[in-house]
């Protein structure tokens, strides 16, 4: 449309009839092929601005008893290979996608983000970190307890002196264990003895350790484990 030098300029709009029982017709942007040389291109440019804000660019799938969705078509083919719809991002209809970012990618679920693969989930050998973690000390509270709601951490010992050949068991609360879960426990610091792992049971919210001091004298300090738990 027309430009203007400091007010609105005109809008463009192309609508098809409407219709009360039947299928309104449809609006087609196309552009010429080629047999030898390149096809042509449509393009879509929102208005720049030299001091306010860009245009943006909306598509909008008609509202109905069942929305309508935003559909890529192959070339080729002419079937559906991907759908972008209120509830859906589907491109299962491609055998491989690609997405490569030079920056950082941030992808965040206010309910749970789910990685699936048939085949399986390969971070190409990438370094991970970020995962859940905290600390506790046994008996801080409850004597034989503690709470702690991690993935992972480091548990610190009730008693810091654990008799030669005395079993220490105690409970951990945990609301991310259930009973098929996998707890690993491992010992980080031997508090000046030798404790040893002898058993982790879990069961829904807790799991229970048992350590024993396999050394000849008593231990000098607390000593300190490593837990992970795996769902």
């Amino acid at each position: 449309t027309g430009s203007a030098s400091n007010g609105n300029t005109g809008e463009i709009f192309l609508a098809s009839g409407a219709t009360t029982s039947g299928t309104p017709g449809s609006v087609t942007l196309s552009v010429g092929g080629a047999s030898t040389g390149g096809g042509g291109s449509i393009s879509l440019n929102a208005g720049a601005s030299s001091s306010g804000t860009g245009g943006n660019i909306y598509l909008k799938p008609g509202d109905g008893s069942s929305d309508g969705a935003v559909y890529f078509v192959h070339p080729s083919t002419s079937a559906n290979y991907g759908v972008i719809s209120e509830s859906t991002f589907d491109f299962s209809g491609q055998s491989t996608m690609s997405m490569s970012f030079t920056g950082a990618v941030d992808i965040s679920s206010s309910t749970t983000l789910t990685l699936q693969g048939t085949g399986g989930v390969d971070f190409g050998d990438s370094y991970m970190y970020g995962y859940e973690t905290g600390t506790a000390t046994v008996g801080t509270e409850v004597s034989g307890e503690i709470a702690i709601n991690k993935m992972t951490g480091v548990l610190t010992s009730e008693f810091s002196n654990l008799g030669a050949g005395v079993t220490s068991s105690f409970e951990v609360v945990n609301t991310r264990v259930n009973a098929a879960s996998i707890v690993m426990v491992t010992v980080r610091d031997d508090g000046g003895c030798e404790p040893f792992v002898m058993k982790v049971r879990p069961e829904a919210n807790r799991f229970f350790v048992s350590v024993k001091n396999i050394a000849v004298t008593a231990c000098t300090s607390a000593f300190t484990l490593n837990f992970m738990v795996v769902n």
